[in-house]
């Protein structure tokens, strides 16, 4: 088996955003709307703030939600764990877009000019000719991993595997069964997963 996603090293992670300007130039997703976002973790207590930057986009889930809602079957579960996406122009005749809701990471975005959605596919274009996402390549502090979870001698592997054993391995919204393929290794702060994060992002909301 393959599934493929990443791992954030929020340790080194600076919010250079390297990686949100890759996914733009290659996405050209539409105004307001960002498949990769770079968040801040916002608690500011004085004197220890707990500030730390979370990257965050399609979970591309083993039980992804929004693939189950979607009337229209844009999205679809690849075997290798991408949740792709497909013809979109369907989405404008979807007065409910249940998918926006479904995701419990908010990154399904709505184009409200004309009713279509958007998201990270991790680049599954590339992939399919042997090349990584572009936001891995775009970061520029190197914090973004790319590989094979099922290959335990992937370098995502070897890195969650390792980061496990002293408990700084996390993932988002664990509890709604979801069942996230992306990693967020965590040490030098305390994680608190989605619950304070804020972007400073201009949203078409």
């Amino acid at each position: 088996m393959t599934r493929l996603g990443f791992v954030f090293n929020l340790d080194t992670c600076s919010d250079l955003r390297g990686c949100m300007i890759a996914c733009k130039n290659k996405t050209h997703s539409f105004l307001g709307s960002h498949y990769m976002e770079t968040f801040t973790n916002m608690s500011l207590d004085f004197p220890n703030p707990n500030t730390y930057f979370v990257p965050v986009s399609c979970q591309h889930c083993e039980h992804p939600t929004c693939v189950s809602v979607c009337p229209e079957n844009v999205f679809s579960k690849r075997e290798d764990g991408i949740v792709a996406v497909g013809d979109t122009a369907v989405c404008a005749k979807c007065a409910d877009k249940p998918c926006v809701e479904a995701c419990p990471y908010h990154a399904i975005d709505l184009d409200p000019v004309d009713g279509k959605i958007g998201k990270c596919d991790l680049c599954a274009d590339l992939i399919d000719q042997g090349e990584a996402p572009v936001c891995a390549a775009g970061c520029l502090t190197k914090s973004i991993l790319f590989g094979d979870f099922d290959d335990p001698e992937s370098v995502v592997a070897q890195t969650v595997a390792a980061w496990s054993a002293v408990g700084c391995d996390h993932q988002l919204k664990p509890e709604t069964g979801n069942g996230p393929a992306m990693h967020y290794l965590l040490s030098k702060k305390t994680w608190e997963d989605m619950d304070r994060l804020y972007s400073p992002a201009w949203h078409n909301e």
